[in-house]
Formats: C-alpha cells, sequence, structure tokens
C-alpha cells in the first residue's frame, strides 16, 4: 500500500473522536442538465468495476491509519443517483462498509434517490436494512420547469415516491428543490414550495441554480445560448423561501437547509462544522485531521489505483492550524447560529488583516454579533459566497 506519509503522521498524531462516511455513487440513468458531478452511465460492466474497486477502498482503510477503530456516526450515500444501483447492491456496499468500520448504533444513514428509480420493493429492502434518511431529488413541482432541467421525473412521480418512502417507514425525508434558473418565475417557486409543504416532508433543501463548469448549462452559456441566473432574482426567490417556510414551522439551520424539528441532516452537519469524515468513490472528497484530500474523478483511474495496492488519491492538502481555524469560522458562519465570539475573537487576535475584514464586512451589514455568536445577516446570507471568499 502506497504511503501518504502527511495524512499518516497527523492521524497518528490525534483520530478524530468520530467519523463521518461519504460514498459517491457515479451513476445516472441520465445526467441533468445543471449537474457538474462525476457520473457515469449505467451499465453492467461500469457497475462491477466500481463495486470490486469500492470493496478494495473500503478494505484498505480497513488496514491503515486505525480508522476502523473511530466510531461512525453518519454514513451517507450520494451521487449521481445512488438508486441507480439495485436495492440489493447498496445493501452490499453497506455490509462492507459495517464490516470494516464501527458504525454507531443509531447512527444517521442516509441515501439520496431519483424519483424515477424508487419502487415499493427497493425501498422496502433499504429501510428494512438501516436506512433511515431519504433524500428526494424534487428539484421542482412543475413538468415544464422538469423537462428544462432535463433528467428528471414528472412531478407527479416525485409525490408517488414521497408516498411509497411514507408507506415503507421513512420519517426522515428530504426533498431537494432548485430556485433561480433560467425562466423561473416568482409564482412558479411559491408552487413548488407548496406542493412541498403539502408533503410534509421532515427536511427540505433549497439551493440556487448555479451555472457548474462541466455541465450542460455552461456550454449553452458559453455558446451565447442561455444567460446565467438573476441575481436580483435568486435573492428575492431565497428571501421568499425563508419566510414560507419558517411561517410553516421549518427552521433554517443553514442557508441552503430546512428542518422540522429534531430532523437537521447530521452528516452535512460536519461538513459546516469541520469535523472529520471519509469519502470513498471516485472523486470523493475527505477531511481527517486537518488534511483535505480527494480521489481520482475518472472510474478506470480509480479502479487500477485500487487494483494496484494504493489509495485513489488525487489531491492532498494538509492544513495549517491557522488555516483549519479560519476554515471553521468560515464554514460555521452558513449556519443560522454562526460561531461563538469568543473563537472569532481569538484568531482576529491572532490574523490583524483577517480581523478588519471582518469589521468591514460588520460595516456593511453582513454579519452581525447576537447573543455570544458572530452570525450572517438576513443581506449576508445572500450574498454567503462573497462573504466566504472575503474571508478564506
Amino acid at each position: 500500500m502506497k504511503n501518504h506519509s502527511v495524512l499518516q503522521e497527523r492521524l497518528q498524531a490525534k483520530l478524530p473522536s468520530s467519523l463521518g462516511l461519504y460514498i459517491h455513487i457515479p451513476f445516472c440513468r441520465e445526467r441533468c442538465q445543471f449537474c457538474a458531478f462525476y457520473v457515469k452511465p449505467h451499465h453492467h460492466e461500469y457497475v462491477e468495476a466500481f463495486l470490486n474497486g469500492l470493496a478494495q477502498e473500503i478494505d484498505a482503510y480497513g488496514e491503515l491509519y486505525g480508522l476502523n477503530a473511530i466510531p461512525v456516526t453518519s454514513v451517507y450515500f450520494g451521487g449521481g443517483t445512488p438508486t441507480a444501483l439495485s436495492a440489493k447492491q447498496l445493501v452490499m456496499v453497506l455490509d462492507n462498509i459495517e464490516r470494516i468500520f464501527r458504525v454507531s448504533p443509531g447512527a444517521e444513514l442516509s441515501i439520496e434517490a431519483h424519483p424515477g428509480t424508487i419502487n415499493f420493493e427497493n425501498l422496502t429492502v433499504l429501510h428494512s436494512r438501516g436506512f433511515n434518511r431519504l433524500s428526494i431529488g424534487a428539484q421542482s413541482f412543475d413538468d415544464r420547469e422538469l423537462r428544462q432541467l432535463g433528467g428528471r421525473s414528472e412531478s407527479q412521480t416525485t409525490e408517488k415516491a414521497f408516498e411509497l418512502a411514507r408507506q415503507v417507514g421513512f420519517q426522515n425525508i428530504n426533498l431537494d428543490l432548485m430556485y433561480g434558473f433560467p425562466g423561473h418565475t416568482l409564482y412558479s417557486w411559491e408552487e413548488t414550495l407548496d406542493y412541498t409543504i403539502n408533503l410534509n416532508p421532515a427536511h427540505v433543501s433549497c439551493y440556487a441554480f448555479t451555472v457548474e463548469e462541466g455541465s450542460y448549462f455552461y456550454e449553452k452559456v458559453l455558446a451565447r445560448e442561455a444567460h446565467r441566473p438573476e441575481e436580483a432574482l435568486q435573492n428575492d426567490l431565497g428571501k421568499f423561501t425563508v419566510i414560507i417556510l419558517e411561517r410553516k414551522g421549518y427552521e433554517q439551520y443553514e442557508i441552503s437547509n430546512f428542518c422540522q424539528s429534531g430532523f437537521s441532516c447530521q452528516h452535512n452537519l460536519r461538513y459546516w462544522t469541520s469535523e472529520a469524515y471519509l469519502g470513498l468513490g471516485p472523486s470523493a472528497q475527505s477531511y481527517l485531521s486537518g488534511v483535505r484530500f480527494g480521489n481520482v474523478g475518472d472510474l478506470n483511474s480509480y479502479c487500477e489505483i485500487l487494483a494496484s495496492g494504493g489509495l485513489p488519491f488525487d489531491n492532498l492538502e494538509p492544513l495549517s492550524i491557522q488555516e483549519i481555524q479560519k476554515e471553521r469560522i468560515v464554514f460555521g458562519l452558513r449556519m443560522r447560529k454562526g460561531v461563538s465570539v469568543e473563537q472569532v475573537r481569538l484568531f482576529s487576535e491572532q490574523n490583524y488583516s483577517w480581523g478588519q475584514s471582518l469589521i468591514t464586512l460588520e460595516n456593511q451589514g453582513f454579519i452581525a454579533e447576537e447573543e455570544g455568536h458572530i452570525r450572517l445577516t438576513a443581506k449576508g446570507i445572500q450574498f454567503a459566497d462573497s462573504v466566504s471568499a472575503a474571508l478564506i
């Protein structure tokens, strides 16, 4: 096994107290036009190669670094479309994970699903095996918009999938929604939110449409066949979203995420609080003991490296103590509770120019101190990416 000495030294010095696992399933029946993630067509030979490689990667981590001794409190199957695989194949992956890692009793076991790949039988298998959180990629409840986004099912398919999940026994269900794409209107977004609220999911994720390099929309923009999203419209839709969902009892606990009481996504909280997570599968990203690294974003290379006895790292970036502290603050500001004043004060005292940037953002009305925490204001939430860029 190839020796990645920096990561090994960091982990030998201090292992994380707990761990989250992310499994990237790189298959889709059809690519959505807004998607820039690494995905492959769903072909039998690709799936078999991936499952063999993933089993090798899981085994490899069982022999290295001591990660198999750490309690795993969340497992997240993302993609791609995890439910492009059969329920039997997904259960096999979970079996391999539990064979190597210490998955805690009551851990959050989450899986993303495309509405068109869900049926009663596979949901029953997944739920009975222990998956306890389902994230359905709805995006919209307007069929015209779904056709525009590409790769999506009709809204009736999403409603049926949601109802089946409830029948099987899933209580913790998320609906992914998207707003602010070309041609989107406040009226149609209000209708989508109304449909969503009537279904009563435990969790709702609302993402502003972005033109990502590598996506179909990106190529259309480059060819001047499409326009970038209107920032003013997205800001208006974002503010409207908060008003409507909070009025219906959903807490905005992170910029793009809303939940009923007790249903925040425990795995994604790891990203925003800079807790340890290990990514498995091609293009998956990891953060362990102050080291960020990612896997190669190519299935063939991923499998070849693992077959040769290596780990499929594409890059590895050890962070300094100051960089770790800074990231905790910047990512923590995505949370509605913000970060403690004491944490920010200590870092500002050690980093004068950074502290001055913080003061500027406060004077401009992007952040404010409330109840012992530094938080984004309503204006800061609208321009969260710009705030992050100013502080990172």
